[in-house]
């Protein structure tokens, strides 16, 4: 039967194609090695292949391909990886994780909370007076993308803060002075009079639900991996699931939740300097203090 199927369909190809095995193996090692390097050219890799085949086997004894068939090799070897692209997009990409991307899910409220930080593209004035940028600190409830809670800190949060962002989890939201009626949690389609029976606070109480983490799960930070937040979450009962390291895709709904406010309340914000902080917005000047800001992120 196979003498009846066409070759043509079922042949397979070399990559590498007819190049010796030892020069491959030598050009993934190289092109592996590039992802922390500064963007090189192809000659510079096969400068390199080449002294370091001499290292390895000695002069002219792996042969090596032309020029063109060279350039065509590493080519090949390297599609994908942005090899002599741009450097961020590199790393990035080997920092994707190796198996299929899945997306987190929780049935019930509370069953996975996401933990995160990440400055604020706003300039704030400090209670000295100084112009500083803000370290934003959210919980974000993965069954209901709820923000649970939030701390906005000047830049340099600390352990302390984020074990405060835990205990804002477990109480309700205070209702501020110029909130309007509609913030309430009288106002919402919680069941405000069973929730007046279990916590009284629940009557000057914002429309933020209450859920208490089951689960958080968190970076590398070391404000997330420090004693005093790992001790915080021991007392309250909630376990800690750390993410793996170079990949946000664990954490995604909080990294998508950071996203969202930077587009769309971030750069409507008096004293938004840019994305890039090092090459706009130099001379914007801050009017909101540390506590407005809070106030109204939080009222949004």
């Amino acid at each position: 039967m196979w003498g009846l199927v066409d070759q043509r369909a079922a042949r397979t190809f070399d990559v590498a194609g007819q190049a010796d095995a030892r020069l491959v193996e030598v050009l993934r090692e190289l092109i592996e090695a590039e992802t922390d390097l500064s963007t090189g050219t192809r000659s510079r890799l096969i400068r390199r292949a080449t002294k370091r085949l001499e290292q390895l086997h000695g002069e002219g004894v792996v042969p090596l391909p032309g020029r063109s068939a060279f350039y065509e090799l590493v080519d090949r070897l390297a599609v994908g990886q942005h090899t002599f692209g741009s450097a961020v997009t590199r790393r990035q990409t080997a920092n994707r994780p190796s198996g299929a991307f899945t997306a987190t899910m929780a049935a019930r409220p509370g069953e996975q909370v996401q933990i995160d930080s990440t400055p604020v593209d706003v300039m704030v004035l400090a209670a000295d007076g100084v112009p500083v940028r803000a370290d934003l600190t959210i919980a974000v409830d993965v069954a209901t993308r709820t923000i649970c809670a939030a701390v906005l800190r000047p830049v340099g949060t600390k352990a302390i803060d984020a074990s405060l962002l835990l205990a804002k989890l477990l109480v309700p939201e205070p209702m501020r002075p110029g909130w309007v009626d509609a913030l309430r949690m009288s106002a919402s389609r919680l069941p405000h009079e069973r929730l007046l029976t279990i916590d009284a606070r629940m009557r000057e109480a914002a429309a933020r639900p209450v859920i208490v983490p089951e689960q958080v799960v968190i970076d590398h930070g070391k404000v997330f991996i420090s004693e005093t937040f790992s001790r915080a979450c021991e007392r309250l009962g909630i376990s800690i699931q750390p993410a793996r390291k170079d990949t946000p895709t664990d954490k995604a709904v909080v990294e998508a939740t950071f996203s969202a406010i930077k587009t769309l309340f971030a750069q409507h914000v008096a004293g938004f300097k840019g994305a890039n902080t090092q090459q706009r917005g130099r001379d914007v000047q801050p009017v909101w203090t540390l506590d407005q800001l809070q106030t109204c992120s939080t009222s949004g």
